[in-house]
Order: structure tokens, then sequence, then C-alpha cells
């Protein structure tokens, strides 16, 4: 938001330095994000008076222009078609610097004397585009008859604009206004208000030209008939202001709502009365599918969510975003009704973005606009449309107001204020700082001790607790104010979640033996869970759920996974079905939760669960790998592991079934305090590849710290040395096809002859290196690495 200084100064005056200024109202929480000054590049430009003008001698389309601008006096060349003797004109010196009117580029000219058709020019009336205010370029800039000539216009014209950044919380600063309002706050002035009509002297319309068929959407709805309206351009101020603030002048009607938008934070539409079928307004909602053209010449399709102003038969604007075409005020309109109103913020919020379409009105009403600030908006407006158009006449009003917003109460411990901010005010600073900021205080002592009653205007609706009221005292009076001190008292001990630690150590176990932990998405469908539905209809495998009672979200992000999961398997195997295009080998894990409905309209049982999931060739980084495949044993070794790292044994495995596992290899791991369901294959949605995979619940089942290994400590992969190397679990890992040992070099670990570096069964050389080797082509032993 753009406020010019000069604007702002009539409402008050700080008498501060503009830096100064800006750092106060920064502190104060209403950032000033950059300071424009309008008129520094207007030097040797100054206001001047066509004394008269003559036609060039020897150009049809130029002409002589006598320009004075006080002790300046000289004959200008021009081609302006609107230049006539009397007007007050903009004049520009040689030496000054211009905007190159006849350049899209923007780029500055240093103005040089020179001659024209054979005669001197010594200067240049200015136009819009040249002074760099607008792009209009079509004649020059006339200023008002009461412009005093020979003013430099950096003086007269110039000024500084306050260039604001207004967060969502900062509705009631939405204007200049509110920004004059902190302003008095922070020094202490008096705001003077604009001029406005007395709304109670203007005759009341009939019950049939309002009326309001949503009102959970549309709280307050004003409108004003005036009639005799001439449209024509706007007065020089207006159209300054309105483009120092960065809108555009279109005319005097719809200028003057840009006006009052900016200037009190209400916007405001007008219609062309004459245009309304039925001479009624209608706030409904729109249909679904209808059309309606708005006022950038786009049609628009609706829906019943959307919120619009219609006469007897059409739509005729987007309540709080944009009016459109059909009753658009033209250069032949002579009445117009004037729209004040107060729209709901969500639907305003809604339409805006769902039409994508935005507008400083629904930028204003996105935020909240006041009810209460419909009647002080209008009332400024045709004060102002009065002015513009002196012969217009206000012929009725109405003003629909189903359930008037009434201020509200706040009762706290004055002491409070100090409590908070760590520094003492006195009742008389916090009474005027409440009070210049439009509150109303009152300060009572009672037998409990000074109580603060506050009176929130309507138009603070971001204030609704104490701990407001006190940010208000804290940021007006000054937060610099607020002694740095250290903080003092005790540390909380640290307590270790057991919770915690058990998934840290089981992370640490299961990336040791080799896997990766994946992260899916905590939504499912009923593809997925199709495999894992028993014949009872309940999928899943640790908590089997019916499909239908899964907890299923309003509005997913993806529409083809609309439930919360219950299992952690089928998102992982759609892991491993995507990496094993790419990697001979993969092992994942998830240590997620699942969501467990609990019932209707109750939230689910959040449950911390294990996946766990292998696949591809044995081990693909040994130069001798082999090319069997991970298998269930595999997972057994890595399951083993990670229980016994975490404290859980003695481990017992037995037979079980589920859904989506493979009959006869699936197993179920137990001890006498904890149980890890299910284990197997799983060979149906993958052909020619078998996936181990594994569930489990991750839930701490011990009262005290488990006594497990330092989280450092080096975790051995499955199987361990101690295996016999002869039994069913060992593979070997040469990459051509396993071949059994001679029965001569076989362990016998009946007759506990096998140790785990001294096995009877080894040759000496192997004794020596600790491993077994094989034979190299050539004839020399080479160690092959261990697959331990």
């Amino acid at each position: 938001m753009r406020v010019p200084l000069k604007w702002l100064n009539e409402f008050v005056e700080a008498d501060v330095e503009v830096a100064e200024l800006a750092r106060k109202l920064t502190l104060a929480g209403l950032e000033v994000e950059k300071i424009d000054i309008v008129g520094a590049e207007w030097d040797k430009v100054f206001t001047a008076s066509v004394i008269g003008v003559e036609r060039h001698p020897d150009a049809d389309r130029l002409v002589l222009a006598d320009v004075e601008a006080g002790e300046h006096r000289l004959t200008v060349v021009t081609g302006a078609p609107n230049i006539a003797a009397g007007q007050k004109v903009v004049l520009a010196l040689a030496g000054a610097r211009l905007i190159d009117g006849h350049s899209d580029s923007g780029e500055y000219k240093t103005l040089k004397p020179g001659k024209i058709r054979g005669v001197m020019s010594e200067g240049m009336v200015c136009s819009e585009k040249e002074l760099g205010m607008s792009d209009e370029h079509e004649g020059i800039l006339v200023l008002s008859d009461d412009t005093p000539p020979g003013l430099p216009l950096q003086e007269y014209w110039g000024d500084t604009v306050l260039e604001f950044e207004i967060t969502p919380n900062l509705a009631h600063d939405f204007s200049v206004l509110g920004v004059a309002r902190e302003v008095g706050a922070l020094f202490h002035k008096r705001i003077a208000e604009p001029a406005r009509v007395e709304l109670s002297s203007i005759p009341a319309a009939g019950e049939a030209l309002i009326s309001i068929e949503a009102p959970d959407l549309c709280a307050r709805y004003i409108g004003a008939v005036i009639k005799g309206i001439e449209v024509g351009s706007s007065p020089e101020w207006m159209s300054r202001r309105l483009n120092q603030a960065g809108i555009r002048s279109i005319n005097n009607v719809v200028d003057v709502t840009n006006y009052v938008m900016l200037e009190y934070g209400q916007p405001l539409h007008a219609f062309d009365h004459d245009q309304l079928h039925g001479n009624r307004i209608i706030v409904r909602r729109g249909g679904d599918g209808e059309q309606m053209e708005t006022l950038d010449h786009v049609q628009r399709t609706l829906d019943s969510e959307m919120l619009v102003i219609a006469d007897a038969n059409r739509a005729i604007a987007l309540a709080g975003v944009m009016g459109g075409t059909d009753t658009e005020v033209s250069d032949t309109t002579t009445s117009v009704l004037l729209e004040s109103a107060s729209f709901d913020m969500k639907a305003t919020r809604r339409t805006s973005r769902l039409l994508k379409l935005r507008s400083d009105a629904s930028a204003r009403f996105e935020r909240g606009v006041d009810p209460d600030l419909a009647s002080a908006g209008i009332a400024r407006a045709l004060e102002l449309l009065l002015d513009v158009s002196p012969g217009a006449e206000v012929v009725e009003i109405a003003d629909v107001y189903p359930a008037p917003v009434q201020p509200r109460v706040l009762t706290m411990p004055f002491d409070r204020i100090e409590r908070l901010l760590g520094v003492r005010f006195t009742t008389a600073e916090v009474d005027r700082t409440l009070t210049d900021l439009g509150f109303e205080p009152r300060i009572e002592d009672d037998s409990d001790g000074t109580n603060l009653t506050v009176t929130i205007p309507t138009f603070r609706s971001d204030v609704s607790i104490p701990e407001d009221i006190v940010e208000e005292v804290g940021r007006i009076l000054g937060y610099d104010r607020v002694p740095a001190t250290l903080p003092v008292g005790q540390t909380v001990p640290v307590v270790r979640d057991p919770s915690y630690l058990l998934q840290t150590r089981i992370r640490q176990v299961l990336t040791s033996s080799g896997a990766s932990e994946a992260v899916t998405y905590i939504t499912t469908s009923d593809t997925m869970l199709s495999t894992f539905v028993d014949e009872n209809g309940t999928a899943g495998i640790l908590t089997p759920q019916p499909v239908e009672s899964l907890i299923r979200l309003v509005n997913p992000l993806n529409a083809d996974r609309p439930y919360l999961r219950n299992t952690l398997i089928p998102a992982l195997l759609e892991v491993v079905s995507a990496n094993l295009r790419h990697h001979r080998r993969v092992s994942f894990f998830e240590l997620a939760r699942v969501y467990l409905p609990l019932g209707p309209n109750e939230l689910p049982n959040e449950v911390q669960t294990l996946g766990l999931v292998m696949a591809g060739n044995r081990d693909d980084l040994d130069r001798f790998a082999s090319s069997e495949q991970l298998d269930f044993f595999d997972l057994k070794g890595v399951i083993e592991a990670t229980l016994r790292g975490v404290g859980v044994g003695p481990v017992h495995v037995e037979a079980a079934e589920s859904p989506g596992f493979h009959p006869g290899r699936t197993a179920a791991f137990w001890s006498e305090t904890s149980k890890s369901d299910c284990s197997g294959n799983f060979i149906h949605r993958l052909p020619r590849r078998t996936v181990s995979m594994a569930s489990a619940s991750a839930r701490p089942s011990w009262t005290s710290t488990p006594s497990w290994r330092a989280p450092n400590a080096a975790v051995r992969r499955f199987p361990p040395r101690d295996f016999c190397r002869s039994s069913r679990i060992w593979r070997s890992s040469w990459r051509t096809r396993p071949r059994p040992l001679p029965s001569r070099r076989r362990c016998e670990p009946a007759r506990g002859r096998c140790s785990r570096r001294s096995c009877s069964s080894m040759s000496s050389t192997e004794r020596k290196l600790g491993r077994r080797t094989r034979a190299s082509p050539t004839g020399s032993h080479s160690p092959r690495r261990d697959a331990l």
C-alpha cells in the first residue's frame, strides 16, 4: 500500500523527519518497505501559463506557444492538440531530464534547445508520460486554473510516498486513515476526520431497492441513488493522489470510489442506475453455470458458493471482487447507484482465487472489512461526488443491516501488562495509548486490585484476548523500553523418551544391515489394499480393518488414494517395484505411523509400525556376487539382528498365515514379551521376483530402559561368524554357480570340530588367513571376500 505523505498530513502531522517516521512505524509493527520521492528528477521544470498560441509558419500540425513561468518567458514549438491560450501547463527548460515520450523503454533524455522547422524552441510543454506520471502522451498535462505559475513542479506536485507491507492482521491499517491513527498514537496527535454527508438527511428508499438473500455472506449493504451526475475527468488533485497511490484515474465517479477506498479502507462500487432491471439490487448466491462478463471483459462462469450482486434478471457484479460490464459507468451515465457493503472474507477469497481475479477491493475484503465502516465510507463518497459533480443530487438511500455488530468488552488485571512485558507502565500512559488507538479503556480499583476494562471497537477484529491488549500497549509505548535481562530459573532435567531411543536404535541396526529408510505417503487406495484382504473382507497385516471403516480424507492430495493407511507394506512394495528397474538388489524399511479407526467422528489411533522389504540378488556389491536371490532366511537374519539390537529375546519362530503372503513361507516371530507378525515371501504382484517383507509393531514392550549396546557399536551382518559355514543358511557369494564343498573339507558341527577360525576342514593356508580361498585360473590362491 502506497500512502502519500501530503495526504497523510491532512489528517495528522507528526512533525518529524520522514526517515524517523518510517522507523517508528516499522517498530510499531507497520513495516515501511520503501520511501519513494515523487518528483526527485523534476529539475528545471516549472508550472507555467500559456499566454498565446499561433500556427507554425512552415508546419500544419505544429503550433507556437508563448509560455510564461515566472521570470522565464519563451516560445515553445509543440504538436499537442489540446494546448490553448489561458491554460496552466508544465514547462521544462533546457537542461531538464525527461522521459522520451516517443520511446517505450522509458529512458531519460536531457532537453536541449533547437530549431524545429526553422523556429527556435527553447523549452517544452510536458505530457504525463514525459514526467513519468503515466503512459498518457496524446496531449500535454493541463493543470487546474488556480495553479500559481512559476513554481518548481517538484515543490508544487512533488511528494514523499511511504510504501507499506500490510499483513493479514493489519486490516485496520489498510487505508490512509488507518496509518494516520497509528501515527497519532505514536506521537500523541489528534486525527482530523474528513468532511462527510449526513446520511440521516437523505430520504430513505423503499424496502424493494435492496434485499439480502444470503445474510451469512453479506453482513451489511448500503445503496444510495444519485441523479444528475455529469461524468467527466476528475480534478487534478484527485488524479494526482490516485496516481501517486498506484491507481489510474478513469473518470470522476470511479475515481471517487477508489479515493474513498484508499482513504477509509472501504471498497465501493458505482452502478449505472438506468441499466438496472427492475430498479432493485439483490445480494444472492450465484447459480451453477451462471455466466457474467466482468469489467476486464472476460466471461466468468459462477457456482452456487459465489456471492453476486444481481438485479431482477441477472448477476451484475461479483461481490467484493469486481463489477460487470452490463452496468458499467460510462460517459453517458446520468444516474448511479452507489454501493457500500461488507462481504464475508472467506467467500470473497474463494471467489477471487477460483476465478483467478484479484482486485484492490478483494485484497481488503479478504482481510476483513468492518460492517460499521460502510456508513462512513458512503458518506464520504457522497460528499466527494457532490463536489466533483455540482449538479448531482442524492435521491434516496437504503441501509440493510440484519445483525449489527456490537463492540466487545474485555477485562483483565492491570498488572498483567507488567507481568508479560517486564516493565511497569503508569495507568495514564496505558489509558492514553489505548484511547489514541480507538479503544475505550476504563481503569478501576477493587478488592482484588486494579482492573483494566477495554471496549474494543468493531474495526479491531484482531483483538480478542488480554495478550492482544498488552501487545497494543507494548508496541506503541515502545519495546525499546523493555529492559534487557537474562532469564533466570532452573532448567528442566532431560528425560529420554524410551520410544524415541527404540526407534533410533532400530534405524541404526537396519541401516548397518544394508537397508535404506523409505518415506512413503500416508494415504492408500482400494487397489493397494486388495492383495491383503482376507476372506472376512478385512485388509491389513498386523491390524486388519474393513476397508470401509478406514479413515477417509475429505480433501485428499491424491484423489486415487483417499484412505489413511493401516499398513506400510503396500506402499513399500511400490517402492521396491520402482527401484528394481534400476538396481539388482533393494532393501528398504520404513518406521512410521499407521492410522487405526476408533469410530465415527473420532481421531484415529496412531501406532508406530516398522515395515521391512528385501528383493533382488543377495549381494550386488561383491565382485564375486551370486546370482541367487534374497529369500526368507536373509530377511529372517535381519529381523533377528534387529530384535537382538533392541534387547528383545530370546526369539521364537513359528509358521503363520496372512493375506498376501506366500502360503508355507510365512512366519511369526515372538518372544516372551513381544511379537513381530508377520514375515514371509510375497510373489503375487512382482512376477519372477521374490520379495521378502516383514511388518512389526515398533512399540517398546518393557517398563525400564533396555540394556542394548552403545549406539555407535558395530553391528554384525547376518549370518554371524560363529555360524557353521555348512549350515543351510550360508550361501556362496561367487558370481559363478555355487558348488558344494568337497566332502573332505566339510565341517562336522555335531562332533564339535567346527569353530570360527580354526575349522579342522580348512587347509593350513586358510587357517593362517582366517578365511576360505579358491583356486585361481593361473593356479595361485586369491583370498575370497568374507561374505559375513
